[in-house]
């Protein structure tokens, strides 16, 4: 099978803001996460990134080997709606030019497993 989109945040342009966008999605799969719940056994909640005529662009997904299970990628999809749109991004995105000794961990994936909250 491989990845089910659910969606992206509405922040950034690709390629000049590829690192917030991923910053955004990785805060965005925090968010998911604690109200989706982990994913069924055999699923993944990550970034994963489509090639596109004009270049590649990342997304939200759940990835699985075999048939996804759609409820839990509905209820996915419903919780990075909700995200998306309470967030104010041009508030909180910073002027990278200003930015000394960003820390992007939050963008990195932790394992299923991992508590998040």
């Amino acid at each position: 099978m491989g990845w089910e989109s659910i969606g992206s945040v509405n922040t950034g342009e690709m390629p000049q803001d590829g690192d917030w966008i991923v910053f955004a999605l990785g805060l965005a799969r925090l968010y998911v996460l604690h109200v989706a719940g982990k994913p069924p056994p055999g699923h993944t909640l990550g970034i994963c990134w489509h090639d596109h005529d004009l270049g590649e662009y990342p997304t939200l997904g759940v990835y699985c080997e075999f048939t996804p299970d759609m409820r839990y990628v509905g209820d996915c999809e419903r919780a990075l709606e909700r995200f998306d749109a309470a967030v104010e991004w041009s508030a909180i995105k910073p002027d990278w030019d200003d930015v000394e000794n960003f820390d992007d961990d939050v963008g990195k994936q932790p394992a299923d497993d991992e508590d998040v909250g």
